[in-house]
């Protein structure tokens, strides 16, 4: 299973990927939400026709960049804001908004 974190497998085409047999690709929430965004990977709609990837993508729900980026976070009772990692932008991630990232 190639990792395409941020929507996309470092160094090879979509072609490429599939030409290895491949069936499925990964994908990474946060990742998605800071790079490329969920907004831009909506306008091109969703993230099938994004990734040019008509097979399936598993993607997690962002749940372990809550403990591996506790030094990034802040959690409430409703979910979790995240400051990027790139940037110091925040962001929010909701299970809802979790699910609207990951379509």
């Amino acid at each position: 299973m190639p990792v395409g974190t941020a929507a996309s497998v470092k160094a090879m085409t979509p072609e490429t990927v599939r030409e290895t047999g491949a069936d499925i690709i990964l994908g990474n929430t946060y990742h998605l939400m800071l790079r490329p965004g969920a907004e831009r990977v909506a306008k091109f709609g969703g993230l099938h026709k994004f990734m040019n990837w008509q097979r399936p993508i598993l993607t997690d729900s962002g749940g372990f960049q809550v403990y591996s980026l506790s030094d990034l976070r802040s959690i409430d009772e409703d979910g979790v804001t995240f400051r990027s990692h790139i940037d110091g932008a925040r962001i929010y991630l909701s299970p809802e908004r979790s699910i609207q990232v990951q379509h």
